[in-house]
C-alpha cells in the first residue's frame, strides 16, 4: 500500500479518491460493531483509539525510517489542533450515540460538510462553489430521508454532544488544511492516543472478551485507522468542505455492508436517502478541478 501510494502522482484527483475510499473504510463500522457482544462503550473506545494510534504509528515507520521523532515536533499548532479535536470527536461521537439514537446522531454529523465550509472560508479564505453548496444541502436531505424512522426519538443531551462532535470532525479537517505544508500523520496518531487516554480514565475495567477485543482491533485498523490514513494525506489536494461531503460516503456504504453481511435488507427510505446522498457525493467528485 505505501509503496502504491508512493508511485501515484498526487493531486487533487488522487485526493478525492483517497477520500472516498478511505470512506469506505469507515463504512464498515456498522459490520465491527455487530461483532460486539459485551463490552461497553468505553472499552469498545480505548482499544479502538490504541489500535488507531498503534496503526498509524506503523504506517509512519515504515514510510519514513528517518528523523521520526523530528516529524512529531514539527506539526506545529495546526497538529495540535488535530491531534484535540479528531480525538475529541472521536469521544463525543461514542457519547452521541449513547445519548441519543443513531439516526439522530448520524444526521447532526451530516452537517459536518457545512461547518467545515464556514471554517475554512473564516479560518483559510477557501471558497465553495454554488454546485459544492448544493450538493451538500442535497447530502444532508438524503441523510434525513435515509433516518426519518428515527430522527425525533433524540434527545437534547445527545444531539448537543453529536453537533460537539461534528464540529470536532470539521475542525480537524480545516486543520489538516492549515498544515498541509508539513506532515500531519503524527498529529492523527496523537489523535488517537488523547482519545485513548481519556476514554482510559473512564472506563470501569480492561477485561474485555477476546471477540470484543478482536472487534475493536478492527474498528481501530481497518475502519478509522485506513480512514485516517487516506484523509490525512487527502487534506493535502482537497479543500475541506469537499473533505467532509465526500465522506458521506460512509452513510451509503454502511448499510449495504450490513445487507450484504447479515441480509438485512435496507429499508425503502434508506435507499431513495442513499441514492440521493451517492447522487451529491458523486456530482462533487466528478466535478473538474478549479484553476
Amino acid at each position: 500500500m505505501i509503496n502504491a501510494l508512493k508511485a501515484i502522482r498526487p493531486g487533487h484527483g488522487f485526493g478525492v479518491l483517497a477520500v472516498l475510499t478511505g470512506a469506505l473504510c469507515g463504512s464498515t463500522v456498522g459490520i465491527l460493531v455487530r461483532m460486539v457482544e459485551q463490552a461497553d462503550g468505553w472499552q469498545i473506545l480505548f482499544y479502538r483509539s490504541l489500535a488507531f494510534a498503534i496503526t498509524v504509528f506503523l504506517f509512519m515507520l515504515a514510510r519514513d525510517r528517518r528523523d521520526f521523532v523530528g516529524r512529531f515536533r514539527g506539526i506545529g499548532l495546526s497538529g495540535a489542533v488535530v491531534a484535540i479535536c479528531l480525538g475529541s470527536a472521536f469521544i463525543a461521537y461514542i457519547f452521541s450515540v449513547l445519548l441519543t439514537t443513531v439516526a439522530n446522531a448520524v444526521f447532526i454529523l451530516s452537517a459536518s460538510p457545512f461547518i467545515a465550509a464556514l471554517l475554512a472560508r473564516v479560518i483559510l479564505k477557501e471558497e465553495v462553489t454554488r454546485r459544492a453548496w448544493i450538493c451538500m444541502a442535497a447530502a444532508l436531505i438524503g441523510v434525513a430521508v435515509m433516518m426519518a424512522d428515527g430522527l425525533l426519538a433524540g434527545t437534547i443531551a445527545g444531539s448537543a454532544v453529536a453537533l460537539i462532535a461534528a464540529a470536532g470532525y470539521a475542525a480537524s479537517i480545516v486543520a489538516y488544511r492549515a498544515g498541509r505544508g508539513v506532515d500531519m500523520m503524527p498529529a492523527t496518531c496523537l489523535a488517537g492516543v488523547f482519545a485513548a487516554l481519556v476514554s482510559g480514565l473512564l472506563l470501569e475495567s480492561l477485561a474485555i472478551s477476546g471477540n470484543d477485543l478482536i472487534a475493536a482491533l478492527l474498528l481501530g485498523t481497518l475502519q478509522i485507522g485506513g480512514q485516517y490514513i487516506l484523509i490525512t494525506i487527502a487534506a493535502r489536494y482537497v479543500p475541506a468542505a469537499e473533505i467532509t461531503l465526500l465522506m458521506l460516503l460512509e452513510v451509503v456504504a454502511a448499510p449495504i455492508w450490513v445487507w450484504l453481511a447479515f441480509g438485512e435488507t435496507p429499508a425503502l427510505l434508506t435507499l431513495i436517502g442513499g441514492a440521493v446522498v451517492l447522487a451529491a457525493v458523486l456530482v462533487k467528485a466528478l466535478e473538474p478541478e478549479r484553476t
